[in-house]
């Protein structure tokens, strides 16, 4: 098993999760018990998804639980997102994490998108100045298919980045995590298509975004 393999099927969500088929369990399990960076990608998720159900317990109790409960299904998000970030040599992987664990102790930013709100014209975004998660929690039907994919598209039809296999975090909602990082100012489209059960795409929103810069 090599770690593209692990990147494109989704691999670390589906061990943390537990919804991975038995022989291909045993399979990654032989590959990352010499993997250290493997490793260290399923004890974070792992870590990150505790804190997530404990969040979600202690706030359902205040009037803003639902929202906080997203926000925080959008972290688990953030850490499968990271999965490229592991997909190099040990020495490599080792020095990724660190970055990746300094910027996931910032908090994220967290921005709503709504498609009645968001469909015609832009909405402006600030890039934060310091390396953090931006989180935009898309608004859509979100019952139509089990996964999706979003990409993020310049303005002239170039793709900047790309992230398969996103769960919806409600029937309305799915969280997109982006590394501020990967991202520039200027006009972009957060394009969100649903994943079809023999691997095609079908859009199902388009979120126009203006990207700015901190002065």
């Amino acid at each position: 098993m090599d770690h593209l393999r692990i990147e494109e099927q989704n691999l670390i969500d589906q061990y943390v999760r537990g919804t991975m088929p038995a022989d291909e369990r045993a399979e990654f399990e032989e590959h990352f018990v010499d993997c250290a960076a493997c490793q260290e990608q399923i004890e974070a998720a792992r870590s990150l998804r505790l804190a997530v159900r404990e969040s979600v317990a202690e706030t359902r109790a205040g009037s803003g639980w639902r929202w906080t409960a997203i926000a925080a299904c959008a972290c688990v998000g953030i850490a499968i997102a990271a999965s490229s970030v592991f997909l190099f040599e040990r020495q490599s992987a080792r020095s990724e994490l660190a970055s990746v664990r300094s910027s996931l102790e910032r908090a994220p930013v967290v921005f709503g998108l709504s498609l009645s709100r968001d469909a015609s014209e832009p909405r402006d975004v600030t890039i934060p100045a310091e390396p953090r998660w931006m989180v935009f929690l898309a608004e859509i039907d979100a019952t139509r298919y089990s996964r999706y994919r979003a990409a993020v598209i310049g303005s002239r039809g170039e793709e900047i980045w790309k992230q398969d296999g996103i769960e919806a975090n409600s029937p309305d909602s799915i969280s997109v995590a982006i590394p501020s990082g990967v991202l520039h100012a200027g006009t972009y489209t957060l394009v969100v298509s649903g994943a079809q059960a023999d691997g095609g795409l079908i859009t199902v929103a388009r979120f126009p975004v203006r990207l700015v810069a901190v002065r």
